[in-house]
Parts: structure tokens; C-alpha cells; sequence
């Protein structure tokens, strides 16, 4: 065969070893090798679309396949704390609440990780276990580090048990805490606001709903609110 006949086949052969590599460079990341790392990356990515209105089945799928992987990793390696704990964080964003709280009580009964006791924490609130609820908050307080990013959640979760209960000056403290250590949670600061607004706090009430619309304007409930403390007061 001549040099010349031999070049476009050389050139089909190119163009064909190409289009494969590009198209295994774009499978999805469902064929990625399993890891912490990856799994870890499908949770949040999980978690990014479930800040979208529109994107809940697909956070809900990421969510799905994060747990599948975390799932295999831990046939081999069943006490490894960051892949346990990954498996609680997937199962509580599902929504599968009870399963949430059963896996974690079984880690939690050989080992004490405060991540993991956060988690089951706020199972148990979605739950209506109330009392058992604000135990695993205060166990997770203890535990935890001053600066763990879940505190402010846990402190507004606890804010929302002892509303639920009644106890409004500790769901005041516990909500002021929340807004203290994380300001821009437009919806923390209104139900503070309603705690201040039944204690008769009307001027902090005000305040509280004045802060959750500054973040949130078209927040109707913190509007209705604000000016319904408005009328009740000499404000």
C-alpha cells in the first residue's frame, strides 16, 4: 500500500480514538471509581441543588447515588467514622428519618462522634421526639467544637423544640443564639421574632422581622408580622 492511501486511514484512525476518549470523558460520574472523596462530592452536589426550587428530584437523586456509594465503601471498612457518617447525612437528606436515627444509635453505641449525634438530632425533631431530640443536642454541644458549623443549626433546631413545647424564653435564647452565630438566615430571625412578639418583647419582635426582611424582602409572613407588632405597640 502507497504512502498515500495509508494517510487517510491514519486520519480516520485519529478522528475515531477522538470521539471515544471524548466520550468516556463525558459518561457520567456514575461510572467514577468508588471513594470517600466522590461520594463526598455527590452529597454536595446534592445539597446545591437542593437549594433549588425547581431541582428537588435531582438533589434527591444525588442524595440516592452518594448513599449507593457510601454503602459499598463501607462493606469493606465498616467502622470507618467519615464514610458513617456520610451514610447518616445522606439518609437524613432522603428524608428517611427513622433509618437516620437507627443507623446512627448503632455507631453511636460503640462510639461517640459528635457529627453524627447532630445528624440523628435533627431525625428525631422531624420525628416529634422532642425530649429525645433536645438530649442528643445537648450531647452533640458537649462534644462538639466551639466552631463546628452545625452548632447554629442545632441551636435553631433546639429554638424550634422548645417552641413547639411552649418553653418560649429557652426557645428566645436558643433562636438568639442561632441569629448570633449565623446572621444572614432570614427565616431564623422571623421565628425569633414571633418568640419576642408572645413574650411581649414587641420592639425586639420588630426588630427580629426587620432583620429577616432585610435579607429576604418579598418574605410576606415577616411583612404581616412586622406590622402586626406594629399596631400592638407604640412603635
Amino acid at each position: 500500500m502507497s504512502r498515500g492511501r495509508r494517510r487517510p486511514l491514519l486520519v480516520k484512525a485519529f478522528v475515531v480514538f477522538f470521539v471515544l476518549g471524548w466520550t468516556v470523558a463525558s459518561l457520567p460520574s456514575t461510572w467514577a471509581e468508588d471513594s470517600y472523596s466522590t461520594a463526598l462530592s455527590l452529597f454536595w452536589d446534592g445539597r446545591r441543588l437542593e437549594m433549588v426550587e425547581t431541582r428537588q428530584t435531582e438533589s434527591q437523586l444525588a442524595f440516592q447515588r452518594s448513599l449507593a456509594m457510601t454503602e459499598r465503601l463501607l462493606t469493606p471498612d465498616p467502622a470507618n467514622s467519615d464514610l458513617q457518617t456520610l451514610k447518616t447525612w445522606n439518609l437524613f437528606r432522603l428524608h428517611r428519618y427513622i433509618d437516620t436515627v437507627v443507623y446512627a444509635q448503632s455507631v453511636l453505641n460503640t462510639k461517640q462522634d459528635y457529627r453524627i449525634l447532630e445528624t440523628m438530632a435533627e431525625a428525631l425533631f422531624f420525628l416529634g421526639k422532642n425530649e429525645e431530640a433536645l438530649a442528643a443536642f445537648s450531647r452533640y454541644f458537649t462534644l462538639s467544637p466551639e466552631n463546628d458549623d452545625r452548632r447554629s443549626s442545632a441551636y435553631y433546631y433546639v429554638g424550634e423544640v422548645y417552641f413547639r413545647i411552649k418553653k418560649y424564653e429557652h426557645a428566645d435564647i436558643a433562636f438568639s443564639t442561632a441569629v448570633a452565630l449565623e446572621k444572614n438566615m432570614y427565616y431564623w430571625w422571623y421565628r425569633l421574632g414571633l418568640v419576642k412578639e408572645i413574650l411581649g418583647q414587641y420592639r425586639r419582635a420588630y426588630e427580629a422581622f426587620d432583620a429577616s426582611l432585610a435579607l429576604r424582602s418579598d418574605f410576606e409572613p415577616a411583612r404581616s408580622a412586622k406590622e402586626r407588632v406594629k399596631a400592638k405597640s407604640s412603635l
